[in-house]
């Protein structure tokens, strides 16, 4: 009787087995160190994602937050490829070659790719025992040199020399509906999720624990989205740039990511006036912000995917997820600038659209900050951040953090237990100049302890932030502008007039760091500049209220 009673059981539990998701056998895999995911948005605002004062709708992203950690300092270097440059190798973009963009200047600190002395995250962990994965948007190669397949990453999507170099997001497909809408299995983020997940699915059944760059080029222009996401913010935006940005202000106090007596910057000058638009200017103009909350939403649905597939493949407590945009909102106009208004040939949100959302609603989207990307103010530096990683950050946190991200590389290094090598393939590699931030995200600091300070230079716009002073200019102003961001972070008052010291010291600091560094005055680089982006920085200048649209 025991004999048969033992067989049933076997019987019974092998059953059991057969019949169990996909997931349950690879649950059985054990990795004995944590998988980490890196997911980077592409020209999101600071507070464009519903943990950080946004009405659109990002559920996942809130979940992360609210399991999570964020952080209400978190700087970017402005503008895409430079931010990518230091975030791939931890160094300053000048030290990794992409001191300007993705353009060769001439001087190595500009030659717009990433050098042999500056590894990337891919080759430092994949030489710890990582399988290394990247989804989407490159941006730091240069003709055939420094392509993600040759700097460490295993898996690669698109796997093509054009798209690796190209900085032109493009949300729009070859693949439309009847109507000329993108179709869905088509469509960027959803391709760029869908080869995330496979990468997952994969590595989940293997023991090597894995890193993967997740991507996105939403929610960058051209303003393209699915017509069932549009469909849900019709009308939410019929209020205007400015009431909006009133609402998102207070919900951030509300959430405890900006002090409840923070002061909302100064509105630039040429941001239009809502209430002195027409009925028909203000409808498309509402309409661009409805497909760029759609653009935000889908990117967010394949955050929601990944976890989904973390989870059915129980890998979910023991990843690290990190979420980051490269810079803040942008305020260029695409009517006036790439050859926008002559490329539009459909309405906002369908393929032919190629339009941008401009400052306009950007002045919302980087709310309570001053200004947009590719400027040192806090509107164009500052980054939502969000640390997820169940086994280890307590849930619901927010902390100081003034992270910035040369320092995801120590922090991704130190959680790994990897060794950051000296030489890399016959050459000397760059020393790591971030710190770890898994002190502030495991809560034993509120803040990064960084006496150097940090700073940055793009195109001759520079900054200097140092404890809670922040030293700025504007090219071609070489004036320096000073802001004490523990009681005015959203830089109202210049007080440099009555703290000269306090500016000769950060002077001097910023440029022994620019020495270092290998930034040069811009000045002396100008004339190499590529006149698209000289027209780039026109472009971020509007018009008088309501001046030209495309094709709606």
């Amino acid at each position: 009787m025991k004999t048969i009673f033992f067989q049933k059981s076997l019987f019974a539990l092998l059953m059991i087995i057969c019949a169990a998701p996909a997931g349950f056998a690879q649950n059985t895999v054990k990795k004995s160190k944590p998988n980490i995911i890196l997911i980077m948005a592409d020209d999101l605002g600071y507070s464009d994602i519903g943990s950080y004062g946004s009405e659109i709708q990002t559920p996942n992203l809130d979940r992360l937050a609210s399991e999570g950690l964020r952080l209400k300092e978190f700087y970017n270097n402005s503008i895409c490829a430079p931010t990518r440059a230091s975030l791939l190798t931890g160094q300053y973009q000048h030290k990794a070659g992409v001191g300007y963009f993705s353009n060769d200047l001439g001087l190595p600190a500009y030659q717009g790719y990433l050098n042999a002395a500056s590894l990337t995250l891919a080759e430092v962990l994949k030489e710890n025992g990582y399988a290394t994965l990247t989804s989407g948007k490159w941006h730091v190669s240069g003709d055939n040199v420094s392509m993600p397949w040759q700097r460490g990453f295993d898996s690669v999507y698109p796997r093509d020399e054009n798209s690796a170099r190209s900085g032109a997001p493009q949300e729009r497909t070859l693949v439309s509906d009847g109507n000329g809408f993108p179709v869905s299995a088509y469509f960027q983020t959803n391709v760029i999720t869908k080869n995330a997940v496979d990468f997952i699915d994969q590595e989940s059944k293997k023991e090597k624990p894995f890193f993967l760059y997740l991507a996105y080029t939403a929610p960058h222009w051209p303003l393209v989205a699915l017509p069932e996401d549009i469909a849900r913010y019709k009308g939410k935006y019929d209020k205007g740039w400015d009431e909006l940005r009133k609402e998102r202000f207070e919900r951030q106090k509300k959430l405890g990511i900006v002090a409840a007596n923070a002061k909302l910057s100064v509105k630039d000058e040429d941001i239009y006036d809502w209430s002195r638009l027409s009925f028909d200017q203000r409808q498309q103009w509402a309409k661009k912000m409805e497909v760029y909350a759609a653009m935000v939403d889908r990117l967010d649905q394949g955050i929601g995917a990944v976890l989904e597939k973390l989870k059915q493949t129980g890998q979910a407590e023991n990843t690290l997820i990190v979420f980051i945009s490269d810079n803040g909102a942008p305020a260029e106009d695409l009517v006036k600038w790439h050859n926008g208004a002559t490329k539009n040939s459909g309405p906002v949100g369908s393929n032919g659209s190629y339009e941008s959302q401009s400052k306009n609603w950007s002045y919302a989207s980087n709310t309570p900050f001053l200004a947009f990307k590719d400027y040192m103010y806090e509107g164009g530096i500052s980054s939502p951040f969000i640390a997820w990683y169940p086994a280890k950050i307590k849930a619901g946190e927010i902390a100081k953090g003034t992270g910035h991200i040369i320092d995801i590389a120590p922090t991704f290094y130190e959680l790994a237990g990897t060794k950051y090598p000296a030489k890399y393939k016959n050459t000397a590699s760059n020393p790591l100049p971030g710190k770890s931030l898994l002190p502030v995200l495991f809560g034993k600091q509120s803040e990064v302890v960084r006496p150097e300070g940090l700073f940055w230079e793009r195109a001759g716009n520079r900054a200097v932030r140092d404890g809670n002073w922040k030293l700025v200019s504007t090219y071609p102003s070489y004036t320096w502008e000073l802001y004490n961001l523990e009681t005015d972070r959203g830089e109202t008052t210049n007080v440099a007039r009555t703290n000269h010291d306090v500016v000769s010291r950060l002077s001097v600091k910023y440029f022994d760091w620019a020495k270092r560094t290998g930034v040069v005055d811009f000045s002396t680089l100008e004339a190499k500049e590529p006149q698209s982006m000289k027209d780039f920085r026109k472009s971020k200048v509007q018009e008088p209220a309501g001046a030209g649209f495309g094709v709606q």
